[in-house]
């Protein structure tokens, strides 16, 4: 009989999304063939401290999306940079056997930007979804939509404003790019990091 691909599910982190994370990774394990793929679940809560969870009950209050959490009571563990998938046991000081491949399920920043991805390339360990690149210009508003445009693809009028420059009048942003108009910052990661705060304002082409 052919062997499992050992698949690690890598879920919540330290963003404001944790607790979408935790229901995106329930969906994802529940819906994993079991046939085909062995789950090994590792939970990342909100101070960043990765767990090894067990499947009987890696998350608390799983059936009330408001409520649910992170099961906190498993051992803490780590990728070693070129480790090719061997998970280190740090409460255990043991290492577990290889995963073959992650599936990132983490939402906003440290897990979207592309820091998750280089961790995971370090690591030597393939991984689902976008590369580094993609995942940090995938996370910078500014940034990829400068990408498309140059590329020639169709996108949304859009205006970005850098921290010490004066904001635009309003009448002036309408006559610019029209109603409705959403004002959001171009990346969490720059907040976060407080080194600098760009906010693009853009609207969704019909």
């Amino acid at each position: 009989m052919k062997e499992k691909l050992r698949v690690g599910i890598l879920f919540g982190g330290k963003s404001a999304e944790h607790e979408v994370s935790l229901q995106s990774a329930k969906n994802v394990y529940d819906a994993l063939d079991r046939n085909k793929y062995e789950p090994v679940l590792i939970g990342i809560d909100k101070s960043g401290r990765w767990i090894l969870n067990d499947e009987s009950k890696f998350l608390l209050d799983s059936d009330d999306p408001r409520r649910i959490r992170l099961n906190p009571s498993s051992d803490a563990v780590a990728l070693v940079p070129q480790s090719r998938g061997v998970i280190a046991n740090l409460s255990a000081f043991k290492n577990d056997r290889a995963i073959d491949v992650v599936f990132p399920i983490l939402h906003g920043p440290f897990g979207e930007d592309g820091t998750v991805q280089g961790l995971l390339k370090l690591a030597d360990i393939p991984f689902v979804g976008a590369g580094v690149l993609a995942s940090a210009a995938g996370m910078d508003k500014d940034v990829m939509k400068r990408l498309f445009r140059d590329a020639g693809l169709p996108i949304g009028k859009f205006r970005s404003v850098r921290s010490g420059e004066k904001l635009p009048d309003f009448e002036e942003i309408c006559a610019e790019l029209g109603l409705p108009l959403f004002i959001k910052p171009a990346t969490w990661v720059l907040l976060w990091e407080s080194a600098r705060f760009i906010t693009a304002m853009s609207i969704f082409l019909p």
